[in-house]
């Protein structure tokens, strides 16, 4: 079974959250991990970071390395149901290993 892991950056504004958030997925890449860097900033920065234009899906941008700009809204309308899918499962396996 393939293990997912999910990384967030969080924090005030200006504190580099978009530049670790690139320099980490760019390096998942590099050692094989298939990657998505994934930014709501509507600052959107993470282009600046790859020096390469994306939207709002994802698009390879180099090897194991998807990137995707999204709007909070957009991304909320479009996967509300997936994301809510995603959490009660994790959910449950939370529920199981505390209880353990």
């Amino acid at each position: 079974m393939e293990r997912t892991r999910v990384i967030l950056y969080a924090g005030k504004g200006g504190v580099g959250k978009t530049t670790i958030a690139a320099a980490t997925a760019y390096r998942s890449a590099e050692l094989g991990y298939r990657t998505t860097v994934l930014s709501t900033d509507a600052a959107r920065f993470l282009v600046d970071s790859f020096s390469i234009s994306f939207g709002n899906r994802p698009q390879l941008i180099a090897p194991n390395l998807m990137a995707q700009e999204s709007s909070t809204p957009q991304i909320l309308n479009t996967y509300w149901g997936t994301i809510q899918e995603w959490m009660a499962d994790l959910s449950c396996v939370l529920d199981y290993y505390n209880n353990k």
